[in-house]
């Protein structure tokens, strides 16, 4: 526990050393999701100092936290901390996280389950977010086309005689 406590103070030691003698101006509205970012990588140090499978649940929170720490940068770089079109990277912070777990923590295929899930999910609302009403609209009717082409297609039947 000292050695994490010992990580959160250099990374806040980085943190000033870099806004004094750098020229950034210590603007926390923009430089909190560090205090995201220096617990992720301390999370994921935990693990590689002593990779275990048993530890490998270390590494869900620090996916999540590695994930989150640059989307908050960005939105507060690049849109004064407007996420409205970046939201779906909430999930794929758990799904991150979860594919972390199941790669280091001995491929429990399960995982592989709720991993597709967010990663599907998150990807059709980003793809929503970015292309126009019209695109979107063409969008939803191939998924809705490809939806039903699942759902109704003839299934091969492997146990008639022939």
């Amino acid at each position: 526990m000292k050695e994490f406590f010992g990580y959160v103070l250099i990374g806040l030691g980085v943190i000033f050393v870099l806004a004094t003698y750098s020229g950034i101006e210590m603007n926390m509205g923009v430089l909190w999701p560090a205090f995201l970012l220096i617990p992720a990588i301390g999370f994921h140090i935990f693990f590689f100092m002593n990779p275990h499978p048993k530890r490998a649940g270390l590494l869900v929170p620090g996916g999540i936290l590695l994930v989150y720490a640059p989307l908050f940068f960005f939105s507060q770089l690049l849109f004064d901390g407007d996420m409205s079109g970046t939201w779906p990277f909430f999930l794929i912070g758990p799904a991150f996280g979860l594919l972390e777990l199941y790669i280091f923590g001995g491929r429990n295929h399960a995982l592989l389950i709720p991993i597709s899930i967010l990663t599907v999910v998150a990807s059709i609302f980003l793809a929503a977010n970015l292309l126009s009403s019209q695109l979107g609209g063409i969008l939803g009717i191939v998924l809705i086309a490809c939806g039903g082409f699942l759902l109704f297609r003839k299934k091969k039947d492997n146990y008639s005689m022939k």
